[in-house]
């Protein structure tokens, strides 16, 4: 069995050492890399599996080093390490696609985990550099299989030693198409070098490409040796000087290796590109010699929506090849499911279609037969926007019907891929951010120190404070306003999820609007383990018992209902709102985009006590004076309104969803969790 593969890219010789040595004890083959540019020449030649990489390099730092692996090899993990990470980094990290961000020094468990984790998350079971692959075995790869052309353009391709290119978009399967020729072909014991043109530096392309020819103009006994099969992709990128002097070359439209100049070193060249290259051509931003120097040796893939009558073939020969792999047991796919990934527009090409269709089998391996339900939500979103209206209650969060018209269970909920987003403090006012990453059914949601590493689940057992905001804490690590982003997740029946953070959640605008459509892009993936619900039994109540005093009560109820009643001095005054949970649209509709509220007098202690100092004209309601003096409100009842996301912010520390009708009179967060500590009590939460 093929070990997973680890490149360090770390220009600290002693730390690249000890990490070298820490993996290798766990089991995974393990290569060094000093510089950026170093490190990209090792991931072209041999992509790993993962790339551990520092943020402070010479000459290419890590975040150029992170944009471009990404860019051109997005099926890597990569986990970055700094000796001075701040939240801001570990942000910007994690929008390139960094799995992971650990800081420096940091234990060997923090290693391993992150590292287990990052590898975990690939979805692709076959070895990328295993040429006997699952989608390499066959003759053709099975995703051209049926298209006639393509086949006879790879039969032409194999016979001939001509220089082929293969034009396509991205995800279309160039390199499949490259690799299958290259098989067929006569020299298909020529070792195969694939070279990046947007990230290889010139001299180093030119030096796989030409060598110089001794007087005598035979080639030197070292080039001859060295003969490879070259494969250029992104050729559009190549340098003008190269582009003419390979045009040159290419121009003798040999057929084989001893009609080329003796300069030219590869025994077989294969070059692509995902641009329109005759455009290019025309605006003069690539060389006319070296587009015609392909003529009658070009290879174009369509992309998958122009032979979408293919795709019911293509997806069950791929179930039926996953299958016949033992990587799952053979599951049938009904015919709505079917019907729905046939309708998907596929932006990603084959790529995506085979990615989509290892996680359905994946997360399906249980299951008999795979069902729409089991579809990633784009797909399911694509199905509704073409007006089938199914999906409408599960894309929401609600439930299911049941048999026999009974409710159905809830199932656990996580995020498809990570987010991130950016902001400032309300309290602190420093600059902070969020990562949001999936986890696995179980797991609840955590609040993970950026800088530490450690974790604080939110649960009702950590609240530290409630003064202003609730703030949660465990040993030395704190976080503080997490009920806006909390309020967004109970509502969305997130219910696994780290929360990577610093010491306070960013404030954004004051409301919940921005973490709405945060776990949006991180789209939501259902997983198999069931959600239960907090359902009350009874009534419950917290607070003064005295005329107007603060205090809020819970009684049973159908659905989640809060009510709120406000009596506050102008221009709010006296005030009664009533929410009820109708899904997450509902939410994203009334409650998230009310602001967060303070009187101009509050303000003012809050500055003097060392809170409020992120507070900005723009990211809360300032009042005073009997009227509203920052800002127009969102709704004429945007005060009351807040109030109530609170509410739902803080009872999700009980780390389930709650069942019931919630009634509040002028209560806070101190009387949220008083409730909250009662109900626990009571149901052995």
């Amino acid at each position: 069995m093929n070990r997973e593969r680890v490149l360090i890219v770390d220009d600290e010789k002693n730390i690249a050492a000890s990490l070298q040595d820490i993996l290798r004890d766990e089991g995974y083959e393990v290569a060094t890399a000093e510089d950026g540019i170093d490190a990209l020449e090792m991931i072209q030649s041999d992509p790993p599996d993962l790339v551990l990489l520092d943020i402070w390099l010479p000459g290419m730092d890590g975040i150029e080093v992170l944009k471009t692996v990404k860019t051109y090899y997005p099926e890597i993990e990569i986990v970055v390490m700094s000796g001075h990470g701040t939240i801001e980094t570990a942000v910007k990290a994690t929008k390139l696609g960094a799995s992971d961000f650990i800081e420096k020094p940091f234990s060997l468990d923090i290693l391993t985990r992150s590292v287990e984790s990052a590898l975990k998350r690939r979805k692709e079971p076959p070895r990328r550099n295993d040429q006997e692959s699952l989608l390499l075995r066959s003759e053709v790869p099975f995703c051209f299989e049926m298209m006639v052309g393509i086949k006879r353009a790879i039969k032409n391709a194999a016979r001939s030693s001509r220089p082929v290119m293969v034009i396509g978009e991205p995800g279309t399967g160039k390199e499949l198409i490259v690799q299958t020729v290259h098989r067929q072909s006569k020299k298909s014991d020529r070792p195969f070098l694939k070279i990046n043109c947007a990230v290889r530096p010139m001299q180093s392309i030119q030096a796989q490409l030409f060598a110089p020819a001794k007087k005598s103009g035979k080639r030197s006994s070292l080039a001859a040796a060295g003969e490879k099969a070259v494969y250029l992709t992104n050729i559009d990128a190549l340098g003008k000087g190269l582009q003419e002097k390979l045009a040159h070359m290419l121009k003798h439209d040999g057929a084989r290796k001893q009609d080329f100049p003796p300069e030219f070193l590869p025994a077989r060249l294969y070059v692509a590109s995902f641009k329109d290259l005759k455009a290019l051509v025309r605006k003069g931003q690539f060389h006319k010699g070296l587009y015609d120097a392909f003529q009658g040796t070009t290879i174009e893939i369509p992309p998958l929506r122009e032979y979408s009558a293919n795709l019911p073939a293509l997806i069950n020969t791929y179930f039926l090849e996953y299958t016949e792999n033992g990587e799952a047991a053979l599951s049938k796919i009904d015919g709505e499911a079917l019907a729905a990934l046939c309708a998907y527009h596929w932006p990603g090409n084959i790529k995506e279609l085979r990615s989509t269709l290892e996680q359905i089998l994946i997360a399906g391996a249980s299951r008999e037969k795979i069902t729409i339900h089991d579809l990633p939500p784009a797909i399911r979103r694509h199905k509704r926007q073409n007006g089938s209206g199914e999906e409408e209650q599960a894309a929401s969060g609600t439930e299911l019907p049941g048999p026999q018209g009974k409710p159905a269970r809830l199932l656990q909920r996580t995020l498809k891929r990570s987010v991130v987003l950016c902001g400032s403090g309300l309290h602190s006012g420093i600059k902070t951010g969020l990562i949001l990453q999936p986890l696995p059914p179980g797991s609840g949601i955590i609040f993970g120190d950026i800088s530490s590493g450690n974790t604080i689940p939110a649960r009702l057992e950590n609240i530290q404070s409630t003064e202003y905001s609730t703030c949660l804490r465990r040993g030395e690590s704190s976080v503080a306003t997490i009920e806006h982003i909390l309020a967004a997740l109970h509502m969305y029946r997130i219910s696994n999820l780290l929360i990577k953070i610093g010491d306070e959640a960013p404030v954004m605008d004051g409301s919940a609007k921005d973490f709405c459509q945060l776990i949006e892009d991180g789209e939501f993936e259902e997983q198999d383990e069931p959600l239960e619900e907090i359902v009350i039994d009874k009534p419950y109540s917290f607070g003064s018992t005295e005329p107007g005093g603060a205090r809020i009560g819970i009684e049973p109820a159908d659905k989640l209902e809060v009510s709120y009643h406000m009596d506050y001095p102008e221009p709010l005054g006296v005030q009664d709102f009533t929410y009820a949970f109708e899904g997450s649209e509902s939410f994203k509709r009334e409650i998230a985009p009310a602001r967060t509220f303070g009187f101009l007098e509050d303000v003012a202690q809050l500055t003097k006590m060392g809170f409020g100092t992120g507070g900005k004209l723009d990211n809360f309601i300032l009042l005073g004076d009997g009227k509203v003096l920052n800002t127009s409100l969102r709704y004429d009842n945007e005060c009351v309104r807040h109030k109530v996301l609170d509410i739902l912010g803080d009872f999700y520390l009980l780390g389930r969803p709650i069942r019931g009708r919630i009634k509040a009179h002028k209560s806070g967060h101190t009387q949220n969790v008083g409730l909250m500590k009662k109900i626990k009590a009571s149901l052995s939460l």
